[in-house]
């Protein structure tokens, strides 16, 4: 049964052709929103979108490279020509690179920040207008643990993700007052094609280490949606890092400690 405070509604999720992009927009399309695929791969779109129009959804795939303006402000309009609003920003699109800094090649370092901080910026940025005019709307901005605490061979990802989550605090003040929501979503460990190590963990494939407190993505986009049903500013899952946060800034001794064991 659909979900009434959702059926509807106009979401663009970016990212949306693999990860919590991907789960996300099938959740949310089975919840009767209408949902506007956006990323770079035209191919995987096309068939995410043929998977849920024969479930039942509505759905509109708009091929978007997230790191050019004119392919924004595109996708806006043509969700707003199709179906005439947007509720829902669910910010999703990023990369990773999953290496020491000294072994990052600038483009690398360039693209991290340009995806996942300023494309996060800009699709905030086209969505507004017309939430503004409506005065309501709800952007989700996919930040993560590494946006909370600092990962060894993560650094510029962690920069990143800082900045989305202090972009998301400070936006959220900006426009409340207009009756728009932003939300910072904060998982921890996701098995996801960006992280072959945890996918590969999760799924216990031979010769890999099964770690900890990896999510799969099924649950992950279950609590995705959860927070556009209750929007908060800052939603961390799942909760036991909430412990781990607090400890990072109050004995980062252990926290180095508890690190260094994970990425043994």
């Amino acid at each position: 049964m659909f979900d009434p405070k959702l059926m509807g509604k106009v979401a663009v999720v970016t990212g949306a052709s693999s990860g919590i992009g991907e789960a996300v927009a099938r959740r949310l399309a089975s919840e009767g929103v209408k949902v506007v695929l956006a990323a770079r791969r035209e191919d995987r779109l096309q068939t995410l979108a043929a998977e849920i129009r024969a479930a039942g959804g509505s759905v509109l795939p708009v091929p978007t490279d997230v790191r050019q303006k004119g392919d924004i402000d595109r996708l806006v309009a043509v969700t707003l020509e199709n179906w005439g609003r947007l509720d829902i920003l669910f910010n999703s699109a990023g990369v990773s690179f999953d290496r020491p800094l000294v072994k990052m090649d600038p483009e690398q370092v360039r693209e991290e920040i340009e995806v996942n901080l300023l494309a996060v910026i800009a699709c905030s940025q086209a969505a507004l207008r017309p939430m503004l005019k409506a005065r309501a709307g709800h952007i989700v901005n996919v930040a993560s643990i590494a946006g909370l605490i600092g990962l060894p061979g993560a650094s510029v990802y962690n920069a990143s993700k800082f900045g989305v989550i202090g972009f998301s605090e400070g936006l959220g003040r900006e426009v409340k007052r207009f009756g728009v929501k932003i939300s910072a979503f904060c998982p921890g460990f996701v098995a996801t094609d960006l992280s072959p190590r945890l996918k590969n963990g999760r799924e216990s494939q031979p010769g890999t280490q099964r770690l900890p407190g990896v999510m799969d993505l099924g649950y992950v986009a279950e609590r995705a949606v959860w927070l556009i049903q209750h929007p908060r500013r800052r939603y961390l899952i799942p909760r036991l890092w909430t412990a781990m946060i607090w400890a990072g800034r109050t004995f980062p001794w252990g926290t180095d400690w508890v690190i260094s064991w994970f990425n043994k």
